[in-house]
């Protein structure tokens, strides 16, 4: 079962770097700008 979840999880980030590197490039800005903001998601919440 181990070994299954690590299999998945290395297919899942190949999948998402092909789907990056075949993105447009108004797409890849996108997922940059979001990127930066990741850190910062949780916090914008809390009031």
């Amino acid at each position: 079962m181990k070994n299954v979840k690590k299999i998945l999880g290395v297919a899942m980030l190949l999948g998402l770097a092909a789907a990056y590197l075949s993105a447009d490039e108004s797409t890849k800005r996108y997922l940059n700008h979001v990127g930066k903001q990741v850190p910062y998601l949780p916090y914008r919440y809390f009031i």
